[in-house]
């Protein structure tokens, strides 16, 4: 088959990306941007698990040539843009014009070397770009970030729209809202978690009333396989990436410990803090990935057992 490209294959979710298409029977081409021997901790363990299956190869998008030299000699079907700038993405203190540098002006090289062949894109966009409500999000309504990182999610989208239409490469955007699973970042909440509850250690939370939208890698990636399949629809299209059931983060924490069996006692809701500037709800309504796509999420309980407590 023709060569998928799927650029930030360290990352937690270009790593699972990469591994579903390879899998499907896809030649994959996973992209990092510094050399393989500098990664380390998570990142590692995800490339090493991934190099079986897939072809890994440096690219620094920040460089034109680099994008064109790529699209020249292996001339993709797909190219999956997942790579970005994220660091101190819930901050104020986000640097914006670094994020500009890498996550939207790359695009512009993207779409010229793609232009006049058959790839199709499909970019990794955020809820961030949307602001904060008391209801779901949906795709047509009126983007205000609140953080810089939404912004800088925000204006990728908005050009890719631009060059697509301009160049004539058919784009997707998959706006995703909060995925887990195995080999997500070790300091993130629910892999702490996940670590301590097995551990029959206790955890120091907040008291965990926001509310959330939760949804298993492995049914984010059959999202991704189902945009690739709508390309040829239409020239532009966003769609939410979400389970579109929020659920009180407490309430899915407790799952997670009653589905480990062990004692809820050991989430000490409340010991600290939440976090400033933390949304109370933020979810996404997904009918029209159901409708268009096709598509309908795994329940969480099982999403959970296979993506994330699964030891196999």
């Amino acid at each position: 088959m023709p060569d998928i490209v799927v650029t930030g294959v360290s990352s937690f979710v270009g790593h699972h990306l990469a591994r579903h298409f390879a899998l499907r029977g896809h030649h994959v081409i996973g992209t990092l941007h510094r050399p393989r021997d500098a990664y380390r901790g998570a990142e590692a363990q995800r490339i090493a698990a991934v190099e079986p299956f897939v072809e890994i190869f440096g690219l620094d998008l920040r460089e034109p040539r680099e994008i064109a030299a790529l699209v020249d000699r292996r001339a993709p079907s797909l190219w999956i843009q997942h790579a970005g700038f994220a660091t101190a993405y819930g901050s104020l203190d986000y640097d914006l014009d670094f994020a500009h540098l890498v996550n939207v002006t790359p695009l512009t090289q993207l779409y010229l070397s793609l232009r006049g062949g058959r790839c199709g894109v499909i970019l990794t966009g955020s809820s961030a770009e949307y602001s904060g409500s008391d209801s779901g999000n949906r795709e047509n309504e009126l983007c205000a970030p609140d953080t810089p990182y939404g912004l800088s999610k925000l204006t990728q989208t908005l050009r890719a729209r631009q060059l697509a239409e301009h160049s004539g490469v058919s784009t997707r955007v998959a706006r995703v809202y909060i995925p887990f699973g195995r080999l997500d970042s070790p300091n993130k909440l629910l892999a702490q978690t996940v670590v301590k509850l097995r551990n029959r250690e206790p955890i120091a939370l907040s008291p965990c009333e926001q509310k959330r939208d939760f949804l298993g890698v492995s049914d984010l990636c059959e999202v991704y396989e189902r945009l690739a399949e709508d390309l040829p629809r239409a020239r532009f299209d966003v769609f939410n990436v979400a389970s579109g059931q929020p659920i009180v983060l407490r309430d899915f924490l407790n799952e997670i410990a009653d589905r480990l069996s062990v004692p809820q006692h050991l989430l000490h809701f409340g010991a600290i803090a939440m976090r400033p500037g933390e949304p109370a709800v933020s979810y996404a309504v997904i009918d029209k990935a159901r409708g268009i796509l096709q598509w309908t999420p795994t329940p969480l309980p099982a999403a959970l057992d296979r993506d994330l407590l699964s030891q196999a």
